[in-house]
């Protein structure tokens, strides 16, 4: 477990070459939609690796590639979802042996003006408690890529599990509102909409895991009438003394967004 955060952790997750390699993985268990941190730490690292590009968008692709390491840790890719009109991405992998499972995993905020407007475009919320509403900016985003994940999604016949973070984690929770998976892990999620819908998504077992201080989980504001949703798992971060040379690294509470403290702290 790294002891410091850099910015290239923050902004730039997918380059990263040691996905699934930083701690031992136990077997993933796909009978359960309780609460596992077993599951939490695979889909936290999935939720990580969908920031690395592959031949979908970059010919040709970084390598090691997204691919090879799905399949080094035994994950084949279905499909890749790509909307470059809202730059919204997301993968459906699969696991095959015994227990057969699949996970959707949608990708975070990138460098890129078209997802910050995506988090920034709340749009006209309303506090009205009976009338679900939700965030503008994260409906559009997944609008562009749904009719696509809504056909493959109709194709499966093995438990299947929502993940995503940061944008991505807004992107799960809204998809498990329209085709309900076995359960959803969310991690640094931002608040997606108003009590109404929470209440809507009451029979779907959802766990949204928050790292210490991450800011992206304070906004948008409560003011606003947008509200968390799922159960909350709070990890804690080591508290180390300041020292100079940290002096450049993000402070805590971005440093405590990167997908990368998410699967060292799990």
């Amino acid at each position: 477990m790294q002891t410091t955060t850099s910015w290239q952790d923050l902004l730039h997750p997918g380059d990263a070459t040691d996905f699934f390699l930083r701690r031992p993985f136990p077997t993933f268990d796909p009978t359960i939609s309780a609460y596992s941190t077993v599951n939490a730490l695979w889909l936290a690292e999935l939720s990580r690796l969908v920031y690395r590009h592959d031949i979908e968008e970059e010919s040709p692709p970084p390598q090691p590639t997204r691919t090879s390491f799905l399949v080094n840790a035994g994950f084949k890719q279905r499909q890749f979802f790509l909307s470059r009109e809202t730059d919204t991405q997301a993968m459906l992998v699969e696991f095959g042996g015994t227990s057969p499972f699949t996970v959707l995993v949608f990708r975070g905020t990138e460098q890129n003006i078209k997802d910050y407007l995506a988090d920034l475009e709340i749009g006209k919320f309303l506090l009205v408690r009976n009338k679900k509403d939700v965030h503008a900016g994260f409906t559009e985003a997944l609008d562009s890529v749904w009719s696509e994940i809504d056909a493959a999604l109709a194709k499966l016949n093995c438990p299947i599990f929502y993940t995503g973070h940061s944008l991505g984690a807004a992107l799960a929770t809204l998809a498990a509102a329209r085709h309900a998976p076995s359960a959803v892990y969310t991690f640094g999620s931002p608040r997606v909409g108003n009590q109404a819908f929470i209440a809507s998504l009451c029979n779907v077992p959802i766990y949204r895991i928050v790292d210490d201080e991450d800011v992206v989980t304070t906004v948008p504001s409560e003011a606003l009438g947008f509200r968390h949703v799922g159960t909350e798992l709070l990890l804690i971060a080591p508290r180390h003394k300041f020292f100079l040379n940290h002096f450049f690294d993000p402070p805590k509470r971005l440093a405590d967004h990167a997908p990368i403290n998410y699967v060292d702290r799990i």
